[in-house]
């Protein structure tokens, strides 16, 4: 179960674009530039036991407290717990009056809370700047990087005797409506089979872009009888939508499944797919085919 919740907290919020993900990457990094200035201003002064000036800290309020309105849901925790960090620092640093010779009340607690608030603020950066290198900025789905460290800890469940089945999807004939309608088209048509397919698949489904226009699923728990009832699932989501384009535009795609097994290579599972998928085009396309072995 806590694999499963790791799983879940993962997945993207398609709710929020990438875009959201990237202004709050931005934000953090203003925050952490004010930050900084301010600091080191508030030294120098007191260094030389003068009062810091206004400019710094104005600047630095309004890069905690001006992007409110934008933080994404998910992040807006943790930037909340930046803002307090900030504002008990300002206190602390104010609590006293600054000079060379004499030192703010708490002047040591105010120099360890800064610390921790710089160090927090940069923590959090690497850790956006590493989750947006996972992500596929065109349809915000994880991508094949993070696709394969997922499958290595749902082989490591399997291992311990769950279940799990892999899925490799591609759109049918997407060469030939790039050729036919241009790549802006087909960002369009990938956008929404991604948005449309991570509605059918369940919360705790892994569900990625593998690269072009592939697409893999991760069913931890799924039973062998299901997989291909699933695989259809996928199938009509997609041939049955109504895709957002003048022509009113019909897309479909193939999917080829394949278990997780116990002491085997989950690179050879997902090649197992990948050899289901090509099964389902040579007989027609639009179909699911599954290898149960």
């Amino acid at each position: 179960m806590k694999a499963e919740l790791q799983r879940v907290g993962m997945l993207p919020d398609l709710s929020h674009d990438n875009g959201a993900e990237d202004a709050y990457l931005e934000d953090l990094l203003a925050l952490h530039a004010a930050w900084r200035l301010y600091w080191q201003a508030w030294l120098r002064h007191y260094a030389a036991g003068k009062a810091p000036p206004r400019q710094p800290e104005t600047a630095l309020l309004q890069a905690l407290h001006g992007p409110e309105g934008r933080i994404p849901p998910n992040h807006r925790e943790h930037w909340h717990a930046l803002q307090r960090t900030c504002h008990e620092v300002l206190h602390l640093l104010q609590s006293g009056r600054s000079s060379k010779n004499r030192r703010p009340q708490g002047f040591s607690q105010a120099i360890e809370t800064a610390l921790q608030l710089e160090q927090r603020c940069f923590d959090e950066i690497i850790a956006q700047s590493k989750s947006l290198g996972e992500i596929d900025v065109l349809t915000g789905l994880p991508n094949r990087r993070r696709m394969q460290q997922e499958l290595l800890r749902e082989q490591a469940l399997v291992e311990r005797g769950g279940r799990a089945f892999l899925a490799m999807m591609d759109i049918d004939h997407f060469k030939r409506l790039n050729d036919t309608y241009g790549h802006s088209l087909g960002d369009q048509v990938l956008r929404e089979i991604a948005r449309v397919l991570r509605a059918t698949l369940r919360p705790y489904d892994g569900f990625y872009r593998y690269g072009g226009e592939e697409f893999v699923a991760i069913f931890p728990g799924l039973l062998p009888e299901n997989a291909l009832p699933a695989g259809q699932r996928i199938c009509q989501a997609v041939a049955t939508h109504l895709f957002a384009t003048q022509d009113g535009l019909a897309m479909t795609l193939s999917v080829g499944m394949a278990p997780l097994l116990a002491g085997k290579d989950p690179q050879e599972r997902l090649a197992a797919a990948d050899a289901a998928l090509y099964a389902a085009k040579r007989e027609g396309r639009n179909r699911v085919k599954a290898s149960l072995a």
